[in-house]
């Protein structure tokens, strides 16, 4: 039961969104639900092709953020418009050139990130496994003053370093698994909410849908088959051939 409570009060956000049962309503709901089955089900290979423009919005960003300190300094009115035409062009050739980084080695980036997450999965279960360790081992340890400090230091980083090259390929994965879960949850509020309006006519009662058996069972299940589809129809890697041309050989 406790645990049905937390993700229930995880997802209750979800349940105050009201949307309104006239056509308009209908029309966004079933948009909305069409938006979230590909998020569902094409979620990695939405973020792959966004990624891109993720870069894009980094470069621009960061130039834009160096640019803003410059126009700051400017007391000209005339020189100030000047500025931030030259801060506008440059942001946009920073943000273009992320773009073409971040198409081009997006698996190198994604194996960077992937070990990010790793090193801080390691820091963080070695910062619990030192926390949980410290009420028992304080009588037998207390003339060791500082002693978690040295143990959380002196295995967290090759525990960071492990887990990191473990999950180098994690982020992929991890794309899957959010995608489906959080595509399967708008999912079933769109169609829930839907089923709720009296213009849809629907052989589903309302005691059926207040049974947290089945909305369960439809959430679970709408995560599990989209993370199946996402690692089924997951995109090539786009790397070396796997065999090289050989060019024939000429006669002597």
């Amino acid at each position: 039961m406790g645990i049905e409570v937390h993700v229930h009060e995880v997802l209750k956000p979800l349940e105050k969104i009201q949307v309104a049962c006239d056509n308009t309503g209908i029309i966004m709901l079933s948009v909305l639900g069409v938006l979230t089955l590909g998020v569902c089900f094409f979620g990695y290979r939405i973020y792959k092709l966004a990624f891109p423009v993720f870069g894009f919005l980094v470069g621009f960003g960061l130039q834009a953020a160096v640019g803003s300190a410059w126009v700051q300094q400017q007391d000209n009115q005339d020189h100030g418009i000047t500025v931030k035409i030259i801060v506008v062009v440059c942001a946009i050739l920073w943000g273009t050139l992320f773009l073409m980084l971040a198409r081009r080695y997006y698996e190198v980036i994604q194996k960077v990130l992937g070990f990010l997450v790793g090193v801080c999965l390691g820091v963080a279960i070695t910062i619990l496994a030192v926390s949980l360790a410290e009420k028992p081992l304080e009588e037998n340890l207390a003339q060791y003053a500082g002693w978690e400090r040295f143990a959380a230091v002196t295995l967290g980083v090759p525990i960071a370093l492990l887990t990191g090259y473990v999950c180098r390929n994690f982020v992929k994965y991890l794309i899957m698994l959010l995608t489906a879960v959080v595509g399967a949850a708008g999912l079933w509020k769109c169609g829930t909410s839907l089923i709720d309006c009296p213009q849809v006519h629907s052989d589903l009662g309302p005691g059926l849908l207040e049974n947290p058996v089945f909305n369960w069972s439809i959430f679970i299940g709408l995560s599990l088959v989209g993370l199946l589809a996402q690692f089924l129809w997951q995109p090539k890697s786009t790397g070396a051939k796997s065999s090289a041309t050989v060019s024939p050989r000429g006669e002597p």
